[in-house]
This record gives structure tokens, sequence and C-alpha cells, in this order.
């Protein structure tokens, strides 16, 4: 090799070879393995990243509607779950003005908001309670207050005597608010709702009854179908003469409505008010319509629950009758049962009896007859104790009968009120509101 007019020798060639492999080499590992090598790899890395996401992208594009499928059904299924158990009440306002004593023997020292916490899935709102008053006016605070219609837990309960005073107490504890509002609608919530209950429909043992219902006679457990065994049929029903027909009569009576045929519409057979002496019982439903109920007497003491055909009827507008066949609710036959006809044109009904303060807890179920089952309306149930409201709920025709069970320490009267709403598509408006199994808990 010559460079100009240098001749290279054979050693400075080899020479000249290896520096060109040096620089080669060092070029590549800056070059290439230094910055090209790890540019390389990153985007790679970036681009797998990228199709993973995408992959993931277009499963969930493909789920979506099933997702927002399950997700208005878990709202669905929150929500009925709210209602079903009576917790209406949302929001500290409301809160606050449910959460006056009634007693007025019974004084509020201290009624003091704490910090807001947040337990998942809920914010609570805890407030100081500090109360002073005799002792049963206090005990029938804390029931009022357990028995509001909204998921509050009280808690750090403290009483102490007053000294000079021997009748008188002081009580001081905290109540927690969990907020019920549109940002928690968690399904799973409901096992956080009194007794853990997931199946709110379960009864307590002994509170089914299919007994003769108008008849009078006693009814034991056991003799009621449960839900889901085998629903009422509603042609043995029918045959009887005391289910309306699901579908609107064939006579001229206006399509879809069944309340205008004669034999589904309960008629007095009797004048509600023309100077009669006071029946202070429930109407009977006879072959010619209603009839008065036998003579009241009171229930005897110690002989157990009491049912509420038996109690005295101070109000009565609807009428609420005694049905002669046990209730069929979803499938369910419920004895002991009373009725009141509702419809579009007769919207309202109301039922009061009086307690005198001799129950403690009402149990029973609230729902729609299935022979009503094609109704487009619907019933918002509403029960005051003295005046003060303690449980509301809604029922629909077709679904589960909600079951009622509410404290009623000290309670005098007891209302129950029946609105009819639209419910939505259905083949008439009238519909049958029945109270089935409904009984009393005396007092010890």
């Amino acid at each position: 090799m010559k460079f100009g007019t240098y001749q290279f020798s054979r050693r400075e060639k080899i020479l000249l070879v290896l520096l060109a492999v040096v620089v080669g080499i060092i070029f590549f590992n800056y070059v290439v393995l230094g910055k090209q090598l790890p540019a390389y790899r990153e985007l790679r890395g970036r681009l797998k990243a990228g199709q993973e996401r995408l992959a993931a992208a277009r499963q969930a594009a493909a789920s979506a509607a099933e997702l927002a499928k399950k997700a208005d059904q878990a709202r669905a299924a929150w929500e009925a779950a709210r209602l079903h158990l009576g917790f209406t009440l949302r929001g500290t306002a409301p809160f606050l003005e449910a959460a006056q004593p009634r007693d007025q023997s019974l004084q509020v020292l201290a009624f003091r908001p704490l910090p807001v916490e947040k337990r998942d899935p809920f914010r609570v709102y805890p407030y100081e309670v500090t109360v002073s008053g005799p002792y049963p006016a206090l005990q029938d605070y804390i029931s009022q207050l357990e028995s509001l219609p909204a998921l509050t837990a009280i808690h750090n309960l403290k009483i102490l005597a007053r000294q000079g005073n021997n009748a008188a107490v002081e009580a001081s504890f905290i109540i927690d608010l969990y907020d019920l509002g549109e940002g928690n609608p968690l399904p799973a919530a409901v096992a956080l709702f009194p007794s853990g209950r997931v199946d709110g429909f379960t009864p307590p043992a002994g509170a089914v009854a299919a007994g003769d219902g108008a008849n009078g006679a006693g009814a034991s457990p056991g003799q009621g179908e449960t839900a889901g065994n085998k629903p009422a049929s509603l042609s043995t029903a029918s045959a009887s003469g005391t289910v309306p027909q699901n579908l609107p009569p064939a006579s001229p009576a206006p399509a879809g409505n069944p309340g205008t045929n004669p034999a589904t519409q309960p008629v007095l057979a009797f004048p509600a008010d023309a100077g009669q002496a006071p029946q202070y019982t429930l109407p009977r439903l006879a072959k010619d319509g209603l009839v008065p109920g036998p003579a009241f007497q009171e229930p005897l003491a110690g002989n157990g629950d009491v049912w509420l055909e038996e109690l005295r009827v101070l109000r009565n507008v609807g009428p609420f009758y005694v049905l002669e066949r046990p209730a069929a609710l979803a499938g369910m036959n419920l004895g002991r049962s009373i009725g009141v006809t509702l419809s579009k044109d007769k919207t309202k009904a109301e039922l009061k009896v009086d307690l005198r303060g001799r129950y403690t807890r009402l149990q029973g179920y609230a729902g729609i007859d299935d022979s009503f089952a094609n109704s487009s309306g619907k019933v918002k149930v509403t029960i005051f104790a003295d005046g003060r409201q303690l449980y509301q709920g809604e029922i629909r025709p077709g679904d589960y009968p909600q079951y009622l069970d509410l404290p009623l320490f000290l309670v005098q009267q007891l209302t129950f009120s029946l609105e009819w709403q639209p419910g939505g598509i259905g083949d008439y408006d009238q519909l049958l509101a029945t109270l089935a199994s409904l009984h009393f808990s005396p007092a010890d």
C-alpha cells in the first residue's frame, strides 16, 4: 500500500486495519448500542403498551353495553332495597326536623353536629345529642330515632339521674346519619341494614298464616305458602266470587277497567254514616257487598299477638274490609288479610286503629293482590304513629310484598294511608291493595 510517495510496510498496514476496526467498534458501541438501541427498545415498549391498551379498550367497548345494563340493574336493586326497607329520609335538614322529640316533657339540651366522616361507601353525619326529662319520654325518643325512615346508628349512650329530681334523667349519645343520596348507588350496602337481611321478604317464624281470614279462625304457621311455591290459583279463587279477573269484562263497560264490573267492585250493603251505632270493626265481604263486622270486643290479655282486624277501628275511608280468602301476593298466600280497592277515580284510602300504647311492634306485609297483576297503577303506603311518619314505601303489581317490622312503643293511634299513583303499562287502573298477616306484639 502506497500513500503519495510513502510506501506502507506490512506492519503499518496491519496497524491501520486494527485502528479502523477499533474506530468502528467505538462508533458502534457509542452510537448504536449507546443511543439507537435504547431508543429502539423504548419505542418497542411503548408500542407494545399501546397495543395492550388498544386491546383492552376494544374489549371494554365490546362489553360497554353489558356493563351499562348491569349498572342500571345495580342502581335499580339499590333503590328497590332502600324503598323496601323504608329508608326514604334524605338530607340533613329533613333529618333534623324529624328528630325533634314528640314528647314535650323531654328537653333537648344539645344537638351538635360533629365532623363529617367518610365510611366507604357512605358519607356519615354524626350528631352529639344531650336530652333531659322523664325516663319513659327518653325511651320513646330513642325508639323514635331508631324508627326514622333513614339509616342511622346510635352509640355511646350514657344515662345519668338528675340530682334533686328522681323522676328525670339526663342522657347523652351520638347518632350517625348515613347519607343515602344518589352518590351511593351500591347494592352491597344492603348488608348494613337492620339484621343484615339481604332477603327482606323472609318472614319471621310464625308471621305467615293462611287461615280463614274473614271468618276469624285462628291462623297458625305453616298453613300458608311461602315465596317460590305454587302461586294462588286465580281460577279457584274466582270460583268463590271474591277475586276480580285480570282481564276487563267484555260487557258494555269501558275497556281495560275491571272496576266497572259490579262483581269486582265492593259495595257497602249498609249506610256508612246514617246515625247507626258505631261498629268499631272492619266490614266483611258478603255475596251482596260489604256488611258490618261483628261487634268490637277487647282482645284478651295474655293470648299473644293481636291481628289487625281485632283492633278498634276509629276511621275507615275506602273502605278497608276483611278478605274472606287468603291474600295472593306474588305467589304467596297470606291469611288474616285486609284489602281496599283503589283506582284512578278513587285514589286515596285511610285506616286508623286504636293501640292505646299497648303494643311494642308491628309485623306483616303490604302488597297488591295477584288478581290485579295487570293493573297500570301502583300504591304509596304511608304509616303514621300518633301523627308522626313511621314508614313510607311503594308497592307495584306483581312485586313481592313489602315486609313491615316497625316499633310501636307508647303509640296510641296508628294510621295507614294508601294512595293510588300511575305505575306504567297495564290493562286497567283498578287494584286491590292488601295489608296481609298484620299482627301486633303486646307489651309485657
